[in-house]
Formats: structure tokens, C-alpha cells, sequence
């Protein structure tokens, strides 16, 4: 259609209908209808782009609630090395060596959201005459999904006008970025590269995280994702490529819970504006899932609160929630992998 133009949903994804682009002239409560029209009774709802926060990161709910910040101590052992110990019982007693701890406080920050949502009689009673659409509810729904659309991009991408107070899972400012493992999709690789992919990783891992931990989580590109069923080599056409890493990583770091999981807002068009400017990239976020490691915090979850009226003609309510972002308590139990 001519009038055609794009509906941009801006802390989240494109809003499209299955066709491509909504003609936003063409909305409303009027339309041409006929003698011979029929309406259907069910209508037909918008769908966007949803996954579930809490299989990537640990998420606590509850907690901190309606305050400004919520601060976690770290401890660090101060105790010198290991030999500093020894002492002779040969000679006179000597001081002994000692050992001690300290804390550090890691701040996350609290935002608090808030929208309202108003109706009035009239445009309920509009609503009413399409016999199939009760416009008070499809006002709640489209608040709540608003809520928790824009709870999604947090928990993946951050607060992009504060990223260095509420960062996502793929855009820490603290975890490791390496620029050399991954050049190219996964799905892309020769035979040969890919056979040796699952060692690189983890060999990159490890070294970063100083050989403590392993990991139990792979985020990558949608895009990617989406190309791992094909076989791991042409000429031996037996198992495909997701199986074959998940196997590889299950065996390799004694995770039997190790996931690889797909993610859109890892790919390049989705998080522009958060990573590489508005280039953006295609990154692989290798980590340990484990609410030490990392955690994202909703103190108060969505709350719709019932509207009210002062006139009996114009009703108004308000949704409101708090929430921070995923922060890395341990950064080096994270690396990230990027490729253009």
C-alpha cells in the first residue's frame, strides 16, 4: 500500500504484521461494511518477539523493593601466598604470617517505570459497537506486554542512555571481549574450523577466568542458531552441527546441564545502537549461569493498578515496576566473542 510505513516499537523490536509494514491510516474504529459482511467474533492479535529472561540469566524477584540502589559485597581473601606460611621450629619463635579478608560493595541501580492508561465512555461504547474487541482489556494487554517487552531488552541489552549503570547480558562493560575465535557464523565454518571451534572456546574461557570455573551457558545469534542443523561434515552426513557442540561442551566442561541458546538481540541489526555504535555486531556470550556470577533484579514486579474516575465519564490507571540490569558480579566467569 502506498501509505504504508513502519510502526518502530523503540525500546524493543519492529513492529510488523505478517505482510511486512501495518498502514497506520488504517487503523481505528471505522470501517466499510456491507449487508453481506460477516465479522468474525475472534480477533486477531499482534505478536512480537518474546524469550524467556530467566533461562539466561538468573533473575530475583522481590527484593530491594521500591528502593534506589541494591549493593552486594564481594570478599577477597588477603593472605599471601602459600609459603609466606613456613616457619622454622628448629630457631626461637618468629611472627607468624597472617591472613585477612575484605569486602567490596557492587552497586546495582534501581529504576523505577511507570505508564497510565485512560479510557471514557465513549470510546468504550464505539469499542462495544464492533461486537468483538473490549478496548479496556486490549489497553491492560498491550501496558503489560509493553512492561515486559521492555524488561526483555534490558535483561539482553541494557538501558541504552545508561549502559555503564544498567547493563544486559550482552553488553557488560566488564567482561572480556575477544575479537579472534569467532570471525564468521558458526554455521559458516569449514569441516576442519568447526571440529576445532568447541576447544578454542573453551581453552579462551578458561584462561579468562583463571581456570576456576567452567562454563554451562552459550548465547548466540538467532540467525546462527538457526543454520546448526546441517550435517558436521558432507562427506560423514551423521548428526548435525548443534548436536555435535552441545555433546562437545557437555563432555569437555562436566556440565551436563551445558545450553546452547539462541537469541535475536545477539545479532548485528537488533543491537545496534548498544554495540559497535549503529554498526552494532554479532556477538557469542560464553558464561556460567549461576546467581553469583550474574543476576538481574525486578524489586517490584509489574503492578497494574485499577482505574479510577473523578468524573464517571474519563477513567485512568497506571502499571509501574522496578527493575536493574543484568549485573556481572564475577566478570570473569563471561567472555564475550564478536564477529562483523
Amino acid at each position: 500500500m502506498a501509505n504504508q510505513q513502519k510502526i518502530v516499537w523503540r525500546p524493543g523490536m519492529k513492529i510488523l504484521n505478517a505482510n511486512g509494514d501495518i498502514a497506520t491510516n488504517t487503523l481505528g474504529y471505522q470501517y466499510a461494511t456491507q449487508t453481506t459482511t460477516y465479522i468474525r467474533e475472534r480477533v486477531v492479535e499482534q505478536k512480537f518477539y518474546t524469550v524467556p529472561i530467566a533461562d539466561f540469566v538468573p533473575v530475583d524477584v522481590g527484593t530491594g523493593a521500591w528502593m534506589e540502589d541494591i549493593k552486594t559485597n564481594l570478599t577477597y581473601d588477603v593472605a599471601g601466598d602459600f609459603a609466606s606460611g613456613l616457619i622454622s621450629i628448629a630457631s626461637a619463635p618468629s611472627a607468624l604470617s597472617t591472613v585477612d579478608v575484605a569486602t567490596a560493595p557492587v552497586n546495582a541501580k534501581v529504576y523505577t517505570w511507570a505508564k497510565g492508561y485512560q479510557y471514557s465512555v465513549p470510546e468504550v461504547s464505539k469499542a462495544l459497537a464492533a461486537d468483538n474487541w473490549d478496548v479496556v482489556s486490549g489497553k491492560l494487554s498491550a501496558l503489560t506486554k509493553n512492561w515486559q517487552l521492555g524488561l526483555q531488552q534490558i535483561a539482553f541489552l541494557g538501558l541504552q542512555q545508561d549502559l555503564t549503570n544498567c547493563p544486559g547480558l550482552l553488553t557488560s562493560p566488564n567482561v572480556t571481549i575477544n575479537t579472534s575465535v569467532i570471525t564468521g557464523n558458526i554455521s559458516g565454518l569449514s569441516a576442519a574450523n568447526f571440529q576445532t571451534l568447541v576447544a578454542n572456546l573453551l581453552s579462551t574461557y578458561a584462561s579468562n577466568a583463571n581456570y576456576t570455573e567452567m562454563p554451562n551457558r552459550f548465547a548466540i545469534p538467532l540467525s546462527d542458531f538457526l543454520g546448526l542443523g546441517t550435517a558436521t561434515a558432507s562427506g560423514f552426513p551423521i548428526g548435525n552441527m548443534i548436536d555435535y557442540l552441545t555433546n562437545m561442551f557437555k563432555a569437555i566442561t562436566g556440565e551436563k546441564d551445558f545450553k546452547i541458546l539462541p537469541v535475536a538481540y545477539a545479532q548485528a541489526a537488533q543491537n545496534a545502537g548498544w554495540i559497535n555504535g549503529s554498526s552494532g555486531k554479532y556477538r557469542y556470550a560464553l558464561y556460567r549461569y549461576d546467581p553469583e556470577n550474574v543476576k538481574m533484579d525486578i524489586p517490584v514486579d509489574f503492578t497494574l493498578n485499577p482505574a479510577g474516575t473523578a468524573n464517571n465519564f474519563n477513567w485512568q490507571g497506571v502499571g509501574a515496576g522496578q527493575f536493574t540490569g543484568a549485573i556481572f558480579y564475577r566478570p570473569a566467569s563471561a567472555i564475550y566473542f564478536d564477529h562483523t
